[in-house]
């Protein structure tokens, strides 16, 4: 079997970090597997590396979208690819217009978010229901919502993401200083809803403003501006440490003990699962698949879109209780190994896979 996998970039972000999780997969299942970056000069230092460490091959396209499309055909045809996985809207049309060309090759799109602009949603929908054999979506959520807005409901498949746990000694930190760090790992865009995170921390601290407590925004993106103009007018920025593009973030996770997530609406949330994988409670808003992460009292809690009053409730009870934080931060790590395994996604993808063969 082989197996392209195509992006539109191999900068930092989820689509990307799910194709090398499943390129490495795959490849530990003997499956050929060969990365196609569709601009070929825009990769992530850290996904450079990883793919230089590993045995797929990689083909970073150049040149004019002709040129492009001309290459990725000849990369088909030369390879002989089986199966094109793709990420996103442009990478679906890339891959679903392939197929056209080649009545052998079988080519499933990707789409990893509950919500969409409209032309991107149009252009989406007539891919997965006239180009692409199928489409994975990363979330339950997005499944029913596209279906009943007419994706043709046969073709959509949910493989909800994987995460790799570096750490598997689940030693759950305690507090050590008496100070507790919340983070939020995030792009600077309106979908994040920063501002409702920021309202919340403040009345957190208002709280009690004796308690040593800060807060660890991770992110980067056209919001950065505002985010931090926000903090500064709401007088929290002495208590607020802004993480830019950090090359691990995994380490500041370390350094925390709870995980917040206020977004508008999700996918499958890498960052909440990131979190999870190293140990910490979770307060998050109800979008998305975030209730098949967090089990409301028993590793977090969900909350309502933009109601502050019920995260500053819920992260008052995790910052006045280390009992809790910890117990919570071991349940987020168990639910982590048994429902988000690597084993399970590759599984799923194979499973696809031979459905399609079958055929």
């Amino acid at each position: 079997m082989h197996v392209a996998l195509i992006c539109k970039t191999f900068l930092k972000g989820g689509a990307e970090k799910q194709a090398l999780i499943l390129a490495k997969l795959l490849t530990e299942r003997n499956v050929k597997v060969y990365l196609i970056n569709w601009h070929g000069s825009k990769i992530d230092s850290a996904n450079l590396n990883t793919i230089k460490a590993s045995t797929y091959k990689y083909f970073p396209l150049k040149g004019t979208v002709l040129g492009k499309l001309n290459m990725f055909g000849k990369i088909l045809r030369q390879e002989k690819i089986n199966f094109v996985v793709s990420y996103l809207t442009l990478a679906n049309f890339v891959s679903g217009f392939s197929r056209l060309f080649n009545k052998n090759l079988l080519s499933i799109g990707g789409i990893r978010n509950e919500k969409l602009p409209y032309y991107k949603f149009l252009i989406e929908r007539f891919i997965h229901n006239h180009l692409n054999d199928a489409t994975v979506f990363n979330n339950f959520s997005a499944k029913e919502k596209f279906a009943s807005r007419g994706f043709n409901p046969d073709k959509i498949c949910v493989i909800q993401n994987a995460i790799e746990i570096r750490d598997k000694s689940g030693e759950i930190r305690k507090n050590c200083n008496g100070e507790i760090k919340i983070i939020t790992v995030g792009r600077f865009v309106k979908q994040k809803d920063y501002e409702t995170a920021l309202n919340s921390f403040r009345n957190l601290v208002d709280r009690d403003r004796k308690r040593k407590i800060k807060y660890y925004i991770v992110g980067y993106g056209p919001l950065e501006g505002k985010v931090r103009s926000l903090a500064k007018s709401l007088k929290i920025d002495d208590r607020i440490k802004v993480f830019i593009n950090p090359p691990e973030v995994g380490e500041i996770l370390k350094m925390s003990d709870i995980f917040l997530s206020t977004s508008l609406f999700e996918g499958v949330s890498n960052s909440i699962m990131e979190a999870m994988a190293s140990g910490l409670p979770i307060v998050a808003t109800n979008v998305g698949d975030n209730n098949y992460l967090i089990r409301d009292g028993y590793n977090g809690y969900l909350v309502p879109v933009k109601d502050v009053n019920s995260i500053v409730e819920r992260l008052d009870s995790l910052a006045l209780s280390e009992d809790a934080r910890v117990q919570f931060g071991k349940n987020s790590l168990n639910l982590i190994e048994s429902c988000f395994s690597g084993g399970k996604f590759v599984e799923n993808y194979l499973s696809l896979f031979h459905k399609f063969n079958n055929h």
